[in-house]
């Protein structure tokens, strides 16, 4: 009773700590504008059925508005302010923005070296307000944003930058990167890339007009020291539209820019809703869904739903609960909170499709969260076929955990893994992109948890555990133990493993472990697979080696076929089937570590340990083909 206790009392707080997380990361992002006075009064939601057209792709504007000010900004964004109203307000009221820091530098170190750079400047100037400036920079080392004005103005940093931009191996690109921030955040170049005027003839091929063409002077409205620059691009370019329609966007946008500048909130709205609503009249055939683009604003003011990670976080702490402590409540529980982290996952990769027209599979970000979502598909599955077998609940153990490290990862790292939905490139408009890719991606992911299941055996081993193995590998122990009566072979396994684990832990066994993971009892072909047909002999290792098994004979196959059909795609493509690129020689690397694996186990007595080294090493190996080789080593396959 004290051992069920503390299981519900551990369970309510996981419950209470989830729905705070869930409540954060869902209010916190869909608040579109948290900063007060004239950012809060504002509604840009009309716009978000306004299309953009950005690098041959039409966008909706607040997604086009996320991809442009992250540029700047950094990932965060500024002041709590929605992506869209950053964007408006740089190109429209510049002057708020000359001394704030709000240009952020990517690199620590050449953070730092800046950060060095200005304080020895105040200190050498000293000044009224040093201390001031001083608790600035400080600011600048752990936010990374700094003021246009400093980044301009400051000698040292100028100097500083030249320096470092001479170094083209190490500092250079992180010095491109400010510039190019520093660039993309003037009022002209964001006035040019605001594409939002469908051209009044022409076909999907024609470019779009941006708002310089919505004025008369052909400015935009934007600060007139940027006139000049802005005004080519748009002026005078509504020759062939309807006269009532230019002059009612005419009005529209003057409204719009005027109202903003005069901090006039109901006028921005009004405006904002008129172009709304006369924007898709210039070209209808050539405007896309309206619908689509509200969805695709949503789906970036939702985070790409990538916070999702935390069902299945929540969902591994549970299963590990119903391994260890037979909990039937944490198996259910786990099962509930995985059902509903994979039906938010499959919900974000629908929309994604929605959105971009495409199967999501084209870049970084949707490689990685779709393998996720075909592991917890595949997990799913094999759980029903499980679900009779001492292997029930480890399977979905190992999706979990992959899908919550790979929605961290693009929760976290949304410049490594960018969330922005591009164009193609030319070469993956093939089919081969639809076959060869996800049968890749697949097979990476079955790698990963298989590399669960085998470290956990690794715990189990250093615990005490036994040369344990499963006897007919990890598809044989599965069709074995899906017999009448396997259900209750789970009550053997705790009996062995209980010691192992409580020496892992340095307690002692906790109540009810033996008494629910048992392979004892009905002793028939579920002893077979894991123990060998008698009672006494099964354990928690046999069971876990059987799912690394399972698991990597399923990757094993796919990953072959991925290569063989890479082949055929690139024998299409580059004239070759093998170049010996990067990506393709450490795809072949992973292959044969596991190819190694099946004649080392039909060799080695101990198989059970060097099938789960084995297993690790193999997912390292994986692990580095999708990040160093994909974001350090250039190749054919960089894009992918």
């Amino acid at each position: 009773m004290k051992h069920k206790g503390r299981v519900y009392a551990a369970s309510a707080i996981l419950a209470g700590v989830l729905a705070w997380v869930v409540w954060m990361g869902t209010a916190g992002r869909i608040s579109a504008e948290k900063a007060g006075g004239f950012a809060a009064a504002v509604d840009l939601q009309p716009l978000d059925s306004v299309a953009v057209h950005m690098q041959g792709r039409l966008k909706s504007f607040e997604s086009f508005a996320h991809a442009m000010t992250k540029q700047v900004t950094g990932p965060q964004g500024y002041r709590g302010q929605s992506p869209g109203f950053t964007y408006l307000d740089l190109m429209l009221r510049p002057e708020r923005y000359a001394d704030a820091d709000i240009v952020w530098v990517k690199s620590k170190v050449v953070r730092a070296l800046m950060a060095d750079r200005v304080e020895q400047g105040i200190r050498a100037a000293q000044g009224p307000d040093a201390g001031e400036r001083l608790a600035r920079a400080a600011r600048f080392r752990e936010t990374g944003r700094l003021s246009p004005a400093v980044i301009s103005g400051d000698p040292g940093v100028r100097d500083l930058l030249a320096r470092l931009a001479r170094d083209t191996v190490k500092s250079a690109k992180f010095v491109d990167q400010i510039e190019a921030a520093m660039a993309i955040r003037t009022p002209a170049f964001l006035a040019d890339r605001l594409r939002i005027v469908p051209p009044p003839k022409g076909d999907a091929q024609t470019p779009w007009l941006n708002v310089t063409a919505l004025t008369a002077d052909g400015t935009g409205g934007v600060a007139p020291d940027d006139a000049t620059h802005a005004a080519a691009p748009g002026a005078g370019a509504l020759q062939g539209m309807d006269v009532a329609l230019s002059a009612g966007l005419i009005a529209a946008w003057g409204e719009f820019a005027a109202g903003w500048r005069a901090e006039d909130a109901p006028r921005v709205n009004a405006a904002a809703r008129s172009l709304a609503e006369l924007l898709p009249r210039v070209n209808p055939p050539l405007y896309p869904d309206r619908e689509r683009l509200r969805w695709e604003a949503r789906y970036f003011e939702l985070g790409n739903l990538t916070w999702t990670w935390v069902f299945y976080m929540f969902s591994v702490a549970l299963l590990l609960m119903a391994m260890v402590y037979g909990w039937r409540g944490a198996r259910w529980g786990g099962l509930a909170l995985f059902l509903a982290g994979f039906g938010l996952h499959s919900a974000a990769l629908g929309l994604r499709w929605y959105v971009s027209g495409r199967w999501p599979n084209s870049n970084m970000f949707e490689a990685v969260t779709t393998a996720a979502w075909f592991g917890g598909a595949a997990a799913l599955a094999l759980e029903a076929a499980a679900r009779r077998s001492p292997m029930r609940s480890l399977i979905l153990l190992t999706s979990a955990a992959c899908s919550t490290a790979a929605l961290m990862a693009g929760d976290f790292l949304p410049l490594h893994l960018s969330p922005e939905i591009g164009n193609k490139m030319p070469v993956l408009h093939d089919v081969w992109l639809y076959i060869h890719t996800n049968v890749i991606i697949f097979s990476y992911c079955l790698i990963g948890m298989s590399a669960v299941t085998a470290g956990i055996y690794l715990l189990w081993r250093l615990g005490g555990g036994g040369q344990a193995y499963a006897k007919t590998g990890g598809a044989g122990a599965l069709i074995l133990s899906g017999v009448r009566g396997a259900g209750d072979a789970a009550a053997r396994a705790a009996r062995v493993a209980a010691p192992a684990l409580a020496g892992v832990a340095g307690a002692s066994p906790p109540v009810g472990f033996a008494d629910t993971i048992s392979l004892e009892g009905r002793g028939s072909r579920s002893g077979a697979a894991f123990g060998g047909g008698a009672p006494g002999r099964g354990s928690l290792g046999e069971v876990l080696d059987g799912v690394t098994m399972l698991l990597m004979e399923m990757s094993f196959v796919l990953l072959w076929a991925g290569i063989v059909m890479g082949a055929v795609w690139a024998d299409h493509s580059w004239g070759r089937p093998w170049g010996w690129d990067p990506k393709e020689v450490f795809a072949l690397n992973t292959f044969v570590i596991f190819a190694v694996l099946i004649h080392v186990r039909m060799k080695v007595k101990d198989k059970g340990l060097w099938t789960a080294w084995l297993a690790v090493i193999g997912a390292a190996v994986m692990i580095f083909n999708w990040t160093v080789i994909n974001f350090v080593i250039t190749g054919l396959h960089s894009y992918a």
